[in-house]
């Protein structure tokens, strides 16, 4: 059964971002990394894979110098499409946010992001987990029953 997120990494180019919702994450409980651009996420991401210690959430702001969430999310959908992401962004680009978000498996935000934004988003995202985790386990065990006749 996949666990709820308790591994997060933010990746935002705006610092004082990264220090309100780290702030408010780490009360609650949740590890955290953070990243300034894309290509350092996506580093800290294999680090963390490489690791065995992989994230459950990536949070990314939208518009990143050297990488942004669109090259992010390609990769990572690639890469590691278990992990939820969280869109987040100034700029109301709802748009192409839509396009890159899995409505089963992500969330966008608009800055600035609040506390309660973010921990609703992430209940969300636990919930959405949770389902999709019973759904595979119903699946897979609907795949191995045997009818009747066959059992000896």
């Amino acid at each position: 059964m996949i666990e709820d997120i308790r591994r997060i990494l933010i990746a935002d180019d705006e610092e004082e971002s990264v220090k309100t919702i780290a702030r408010h994450l780490r009360r609650e409980g949740f590890i955290l990394a953070s990243a300034g651009n894309g290509k350092l996420a996506r580093n800290k991401i294999l680090e963390a894979i490489e690791q065995k210690a992989p994230y459950d959430l990536i949070i990314t702001d939208l518009i990143m110098p050297n990488m942004g969430a669109v090259k992010l999310l390609r990769w990572l959908n690639e890469t590691c499409p278990e992990v939820s992401v969280i869109i987040v962004s100034g700029f109301g680009d709802f748009d192409l946010v839509q396009t890159l978000i899995r409505p089963e498996k992500d969330g966008y935000a608009q800055k600035p992001l609040t506390p309660g934004t973010m921990m609703g988003l992430i209940e969300d995202l636990n919930s959405m987990r949770r389902y999709q985790s019973i759904r595979s386990i119903k699946k897979h065990m609907n795949a191995i029953k045997m009818p009747i006749s066959q059992v000896k």
